[in-house]
């Protein structure tokens, strides 16, 4: 059995009708398994970056590179694997929360350094910018009060040079 794991790639691509399904495609034809996938305006006016999360074990991170290379839409690609790189994914968390249990709410946000971003009669709803792994922990620990929903962006990255 292989040993896979997540791997972080950006790429930059032409932001054009038609890429984002051609490369949602070229990732489905080659059976890549995607953990997350966003893609946003960039620095330059006419192109888009995509950070992808991919979870694949070296060689398929390596076709999975190549392929991407290959694409007639992409412009550049760029493996994040060994580099020094920030990552940032953004969650809403909507949470019971009747007026008696607000305060343990806000409180764990406070120590977690989320935001409380709308306050409803018998929700509230929490914004987190962190790594996935801390919005896992967030979400545990907003578990006993009621997760009414979660919604979350997908990571973004870019590598970190000096």
């Amino acid at each position: 059995m292989r040993h896979t794991q997540e791997h972080t790639v950006t790429a930059l691509v032409h932001n054009e009708h038609g890429t984002l399904n051609r490369m949602i495609s070229l990732f489905r034809r080659r059976g890549f398994s995607l953990s997350s996938l966003a893609v946003g305006d960039c620095e330059e006016p006419g192109l888009s970056r995509m950070s992808i999360v991919v979870n694949a074990d070296d060689n398929m991170l390596r076709q999975c590179v190549m392929q991407l290379e290959k694409a007639v839409d992409v412009v550049s690609v760029e493996s994040l694997d060994g580099k020094e790189y920030v990552h940032r994914e953004l969650a809403f968390i909507q949470v019971e929360a009747p007026p008696e249990k607000r305060s343990e709410i806000i409180d764990i946000s406070r120590v977690l350094n989320c935001e409380i971003v709308h306050l409803g009669l018998k929700t509230m709803t929490v914004q987190v910018v962190a790594n996935a792994r801390k919005i896992q922990g967030l979400i545990r620990l907003l578990e006993p009060y009621g997760i009414k929903k979660i919604v979350r962006s997908g990571t973004v990255a870019m590598s970190a040079e000096e």
